[in-house]
């Protein structure tokens, strides 16, 4: 092993503080040293030295390097090995290496030199304020009580506990749940084979919304002797929600709204709940218990006005239940933490990325090697990361912060090809997709463009939605993603009057401030003619999302009284061709929608008017 000195001075190195010794020679980066020095370091008090000796290893191994190179070596398993063992211990500050070090040494050294602890750690999704101190602590003390931890299932499940848990976990019913006994109870209720066969094939990050459930161990022990008889199955288990009666207020007459008091400040047991009963909150609440109870992965959500909850109707496929909005406007609950952001679709979307979890480690491994090469190589080497884990959306987040960062790029075939390949890797996620082609957008479009350049462009984006749509892609989502594009270009077109070109593709009412009208024109056909790249048949998610669009413009000209007469021609010019096409349904449809505009305006020159049209539609 590397002798190291005690002299030592700190600097910071990617945003990690790192002591460093005079004189300190890089680490070997073989497979042997870093199966072995970690556990010498770690038993003699010198952990930090190691990784500061590993840094230093890796800074001569990339620095300067081509991304060829680059990547090459985090293909290696010596290379992706000292990624990921630099990975986790720049997550520890230096405090808490030393203090794990000093309370766990063997399982530490376990961690650090076998891959699969290490792999499934930091492969799991990230934590709620990077609390990793916490949760390699916790992680660590599950392991020391119960050394079957250390591989399969019993891992996983460890892990998916140290991670929910680094930030304190507490009961519907009140008080904090401890950690290890929420690992122990789905430990022997997997042993008593009274969870579901597919719990034991979940992965570290699908079990964290297991483990996580807010109701105690003696609540999902009730929950699976409760469960109507008909719904103990594994694609039926989440509608026990509905066993749940809809009250506003209880016998006494107190609303929901009073908190404890509906409850009588009885405890919000899983059996309490059954017997008052509640609203969407309590309703969503109790379904994701009863799926957890019998191991299936749920957690609640956030929509408008609402509370719904997901669950893995079918193993490693997740839907939304007790729902009203539909995944583009489904959000995180408070309390639950997802990773890469608080929508809701980034659950599916991990969902995917995990199903290759090799791909998935290998691509994390090239985010952690771009960190140590040179600007000019980040981006290529990100790109290969995409091209491993297309789907590694984090990977690329890094990628076009890169892109963005070297300004050779904008003028080259780059944002080009790493769009086109987004679209590919996110054919199921339009959202994901459309969230990086707004972070794409000013490098395809110059910030001075014209209207028509913007039209082209968005007609273009819409294109790519649509065959995302017509592939399955859900309609909400493509909905939202074609909304909020059309959005961006149309604030674009007319900077002086976002929030009125905003509202007009939004369908919101807008107010303050004015429009010029030739503008707003060619925001209205822009809108028409992207949303028309959707009419590709007369059902499906394509077409849902097509008169979606366009039910959102029909509003927005509706708020606005300078823009109706010339705004709903161009619509009527849609209705009429409808009609011509023997499309009647759609014609009507629309017409409708007009209608209801006219109502929510209060104008009753425009409401005739919309009556007319639709009148003569028969």
């Amino acid at each position: 092993m590397t002798s190291f000195l005690c002299v030592t001075i700190l600097s910071i190195v990617h945003g990690v503080a790192i002591a460093h010794t005079s004189n300190e020679p890089p680490l070997r980066l073989t497979t042997n040293v870093l199966e072995t020095s970690p556990c010498e370091s770690t038993k003699s008090g010198m952990l930090d030295m190691y990784f500061v000796a590993l840094d230093a290893g890796l800074h001569e191994a990339l620095d300067g390097k081509t991304p060829s190179v680059a990547i090459k070596f985090a293909a290696t398993d010596a290379g992706s090995f000292a990624l990921q063992q630099w990975k986790l211990l720049s997550r520890l500050d230096a405090a808490n290496r030393t203090a794990l070090a000093t309370q766990f040494p063997d399982v530490l050294c376990w961690l650090l030199t076998q891959r699969e602890p290490l792999d499934n750690l930091l492969t799991a999704g990230d934590i709620e304020g990077n609390r990793w101190n916490e949760a390699t602590r916790l992680l660590c003390a599950i392991v020391e009580k119960d050394p079957s931890a250390r591989e399969g299932l019993l891992l996983r499940l460890a892990v998916a506990t140290a991670l929910v848990f680094a930030t304190p976990v507490n009961a519907m019913s009140g008080g904090e749940i401890d950690a290890i006994s929420r690992y122990e109870a789905y430990k022997t209720w997997n042993e008593e084979g009274v969870l579901f066969p597919s719990f034991r094939e979940l992965t570290a990050w699908e079990l964290r919304y297991v483990v996580g459930s807010w109701s105690t161990n003696e609540d999902l022990v009730w929950a699976r002797a409760n469960i109507k008889p008909e719904l103990k199955q594994r694609d039926k288990v989440g509608d026990g929600a509905h066993m749940l009666g809809y009250n506003l207020v209880n016998k006494n007459g107190v609303s929901v709204q009073a908190g404890a008091k509906f409850y009588d400040d009885k405890p919000m047991t899983l059996p309490i709940m059954l017997e008052y009963g509640g609203v969407c909150g309590a309703i969503s609440r109790f379904g994701t218990s009863m799926s957890q109870a019998f191991g299936v992965p749920a957690m609640p959500i956030g929509q408008p006005g609402h509370c719904a909850f997901i669950w893995q109707k079918e193993p490693h496929s997740w839907s939304i239940n007790n729902d009203i909005s539909g995944w583009a406007e489904s959000g995180c609950h408070s309390g639950i933490h997802m990773t890469w952001g608080q929508p809701a679709w980034f659950m599916p979307l991990m969902q995917q990325a995990q199903s290759s979890r090799a791909n998935y480690t290998a691509a994390e491994s090239l985010r952690v090697c771009a960190t140590f090469a040179p600007q000019s190589a980040r981006a290529a080497i990100l790109a290969e990361a995409c091209a491993k884990c297309p789907q590694d959306y984090a990977a690329w987040q890094e990628r076009f912060t890169a892109l963005k960062a070297d300004e050779k790029s904008a003028a080259s075939t780059q944002w080009k090809d790493a769009m086109k390949q987004a679209a590919a890797g996110f054919a199921k996620h339009p959202m994901a997709f459309g969230a990086l082609l707004a972070i794409a957008e000013p490098a395809l479009l110059d910030a001075k463009s014209t209207p028509a350049a913007r039209r082209s462009f968005a007609i273009k984006s819409a294109h790519t939605l649509a065959v995302m749509a017509n592939g399955g892609a859900d309609a909400g989502l493509v909905s939202f993603a074609l909304r909020n594009m059309l959005a961006v270009e149309a604030e674009s077109i007319a900077p002086e009057s976002k929030k009125i070109a905003r509202a007009l593709v939004m369908g919101n009412e807008e107010k303050e401030g004015t429009i010029n009208k030739a503008l707003a024109i060619k925001i209205i056909d822009m809108t028409i003619a992207a949303s028309n790249e959707l009419d590709l048949a007369p059902t499906g998610p394509a077409h849902d999302a097509w008169a979606a669009s366009l039910h959102r413009l029909i509003n927005g000209i509706g708020w606005q009284p300078a823009l109706r007469e010339d705004g709903l021609r161009r619509v009527q010019n849609l209705i009429t061709a409808l009609m011509n096409s023997k499309r009647e349904g759609d014609a009507r449809w629309f017409a409708d929608r007009i209608v209801e505009s006219a109502k929510a305006t209060k104008d009753a020159a425009f409401e005739a008017k919309a009556v007319a049209l639709r009148t003569s539609l028969g």
